[in-house]
């Protein structure tokens, strides 16, 4: 099975991944960086990580092999049809480009991606993820998370909101604040690290990679993040998580209908605008970030958390 990136998408396929594992042992290529999320995945599968340089000619080792008696690419990209040549996947996800154009239009939904990437394998598997745990939070502390910054701007949250939301949980509910993100967040997470105006908080941006992400992750009670990877890091793990949607949408298929942890500014009817987030707002307003009210994210993430 193939799955290069990205992280959110490399969580989305372990269904089809352990369903497969039923019938044998599963090799799980993907990006160097995301092996400590398969090494989670429940069943027979081992994680085969393939580096940044050199990418292609280790893609088509491993394709080649002999052994690899089925191969299922859920890439779907060109990298994977030339390291398979003249070789062809069992099965292959395709990306409805049609139906994604008409989400973003107004009107529709896209079937989810974790059942896109089952029928692409050719099995029936549950729609929910599932990551093993292997950490629960402390005794007596509240632990929050909150995810700064992100790949792309738009589909982030504001530092700001963030850092009210987050003295709103530790001034209110005691909660001791810990903040996530990559190694391209610092800024964003030091924003958010001075609006705390000296409260206590851990600060992990950018250390340790995802092992450590998923390590912080599955010791939360509550994890406030945008639509990205951390947040089906946390769904899969069994985190409660509220996932804050601006520029996108669930519509768009990485999260099922009526999933309780999304949470969105009311009134923006231009949203989803961008399949991934994009990095600017067309209309020059910012609707979709500017209306967010911490005091409201500060208390669903409350509800969920169960306390």
């Amino acid at each position: 099975m193939v799955r290069l990136h990205s992280l959110g998408d490399v969580v989305l396929a372990q269904p089809a991944a352990s369903a497969l594992a039923e019938s044998g042992t599963v090799r799980f290529v993907t990006s160097g960086e995301f092996v400590p999320v398969v090494e989670r995945m429940p069943g027979r599968i081992e994680p085969a990580g393939i580096p940044r340089d050199g990418r292609l000619g280790r893609l088509a080792t491993l394709l080649r092999d002999p052994k690899a008696g089925v191969v299922v690419d859920l890439q779907g990209g060109p990298a994977v049809r030339l390291a398979m040549f003249p070789r062809r996947p069992a099965g292959r996800f395709a990306m409805d480009r049609a139906g994604r154009r008409r989400v973003l239009s107004g009107s529709g939904r896209m079937p989810l991606r974790s059942m896109d990437f089952a029928a692409a394998a050719g099995v029936d598997a549950p729609d929910s993820p599932l990551l093993e745990r292997r950490g629960w939070p402390s005794d007596g502390v509240f632990e929050a998370g909150i995810v700064a910054g992100g790949r792309w701007q738009q589909k982030s949250i504001p530092d700001g909101i963030l850092a009210e939301t987050a003295r709103i949980l530790h001034d209110l509910h005691g909660a001791r604040i810990t903040i996530l993100g990559g190694t391209g967040d610092s800024a964003s997470a030091g924003m958010i690290s001075r609006g705390l105006g000296g409260r206590p908080h851990l600060n992990l941006t950018g250390s340790g990679g995802v092992e450590e992400l998923i390590s912080a992750i599955e010791r939360l009670h509550i994890l406030v993040s945008p639509d990205s990877g951390p947040a089906h890091i946390a769904a899969a793990l069994g985190v409660p998580v509220l996932v804050v949607f601006t520029s996108t949408s669930p519509a768009l298929g990485f999260w099922p209908e009526g999933f309780p942890g999304a949470f969105m500014a009311e009134g923006v009817g231009c949203r989803p605008c961008h399949r991934h987030g994009g990095s600017s707002c067309s209309r020059g307003i910012d609707a979709c970030r500017r209306r967010l009210v911490p005091w409201e994210i500060a208390e669903r993430g409350m509800e969920l958390s169960g306390r």
